[in-house]
């Protein structure tokens, strides 16, 4: 039985994470009012009554069939209270009864069950990358619990209906009586108090919203008993099990003007369990502003800063801006340059109004064509990265690749590495709004 448990219960959660996977590459198409919507805040109808009909199917160990019964069927009602806890998760009380019969060539059992059960639900719908009910019509459920059946039963020939007797199958048991179970065995037509076995119930469920007020739904569920003796006869290799199904309607309990918690749209910000999830991109973030940290405490001033302010308010009119530099030919940026552009790129994601300019400069070493281009590659560069690396909005950025215009160090003047390595550089000047 556990074996078998095992077995069904892979199956059905290697299916929910297999629909849940599909969902994270689907589109998010709702059209969500307001009063769907689930928050913390709200109050919902969170009770409901459930009243159902459907066939019982009884697996013991005089079962002469694989998986549906050729004679033999036998049905019973079914009636259910739950309390949603939260719109993935909710707990019912259940109460289902039924006849029950089931034999083979020789003999067969008959009796009666009544079953009590509490169950966990998880509507697995909610488990997907836009929780709520499909189309806001249809919810598919989960449940496992532990119940109790209640039950009466007694072993009959098959050929002539009669009770069979301890002597007939183990005559060294005659004593014993007839084999009966809830009946007694010296008077197998006269009831005595019913026998309780536990079971456990697994369940999978669909249920369809029709209005405000009622559900209706269809419901299978396995109930395995942790004993063997549903049919009074204690052989076979597996213990005695019996599946149940029902057609039911719910009525729910609550406000009119209200939705029910189990019909309601989860956020994106929750999980299943209700607790906030965390933010993909917070750590990237944390590490980010600790490398701005770091690099503010230990930053190294490689050029003359008073002279680039001040060339800076010369010719863009402000100082606000950042400079990055690049060796001879190169329009790679590096960690350091990453850092430094990042704190703009920030600030840009704060302030939503805010504009930049991207100034590129070469020296003056080559032709004034080359060091263009290689000023306009210099600009592309530092655009990536605010554009593909950090999300700004690419129309936020105007650039202006100047190859040896405007240099520090004129280009008449005697050649210095210092300042060639200066003029090697983009300067990324931020306009706030």
């Amino acid at each position: 039985m556990r074996k078998e448990l095992y077995k069904i219960t892979f199956t059905i959660l290697l299916a929910c994470f297999s629909l849940s996977i599909a969902a994270q590459f689907s589109t998010d198409h709702r059209q969500l009012e307001e009063h769907m919507r689930y928050s913390r805040d709200k109050t919902f109808n969170t009770w409901s009554v459930a009243f159902g009909y459907g066939p019982l199917i009884m697996q013991n160990d005089l079962t002469s069939y694989a998986v549906l019964p050729d004679k033999h069927w036998n049905f019973g009602p079914m009636v259910k209270l739950s309390k949603q806890i939260h719109p993935a998760w909710a707990i019912d009380l259940q109460f289902l009864t039924s006849d029950f019969k089931s034999g083979n060539d020789v003999y067969y059992s008959k009796g009666n069950i009544m079953d009590y059960s509490i169950n966990a639900v998880s509507y697995i719908n909610q488990w997907f990358a836009y929780p709520g009910p499909m189309k806001d019509r249809w919810n598919l459920y989960l449940k496992a619990g532990v119940g109790v059946t209640s039950y009466r039963t007694r072993v009959h020939f098959v050929d002539n209906d009669a009770i069979v007797h301890y002597r007939d199958m183990a005559p060294e048991n005659e004593d014993d009586g007839y084999i009966v179970l809830g009946w007694d065995a010296h008077n197998p037509y006269r009831k005595i108090d019913r026998v309780n076995e536990l079971v456990i119930p697994l369940s999978l469920g669909l249920q369809y919203r029709i209005n405000r007020s009622f559900d209706i739904g269809i419901e299978t569920s396995m109930r395995w008993s942790l004993e063997d003796k549903l049919d009074n006869i204690l052989s076979g290799a597996d213990n005695d099990k019996y599946w149940h199904s029902n057609i039911h309607i719910s009525y729910k309990i609550g406000k009119k003007n209200k939705r029910h918690s189990r019909w309601t749209h989860r956020g994106y910000g929750f999980n299943v369990f209700d607790r906030p999830k965390k933010d993909p991109l917070a750590d990237e973030v944390a590490l980010l502003e600790e490398q701005l940290r770091q690099y503010e405490e230990k930053k190294v001033i490689k050029v003359d800063s008073v002279r680039i302010l001040h060339h800076a308010k010369r010719v863009y009119g402000s100082n606000n801006m950042v400079s990055v530099y690049f060796d001879s030919y190169e329009s790679e940026l590096d960690t350091k340059d990453q850092v430094d552009l990042a704190t703009i790129g920030l600030y840009m994601l704060k302030n939503p109004r805010s504009t930049v300019d991207i100034y590129g400069y070469n020296d003056s070493r080559d032709s004034a064509e080359d060091n263009l281009a290689i000023s306009k590659d210099r600009c592309k560069e530092v655009l990536s990265y605010f554009v593909d690396d950090l999300g700004v909005d690419p129309n936020r950025f105007t650039m202006y690749p100047k190859g040896e215009d405007d240099l520090l160090r004129p280009k008449t003047d005697q050649p210095s590495t210092g300042f060639n390595i200066i003029n090697r550089r983009a300067d990324v000047v931020i306009f706030k709004p």
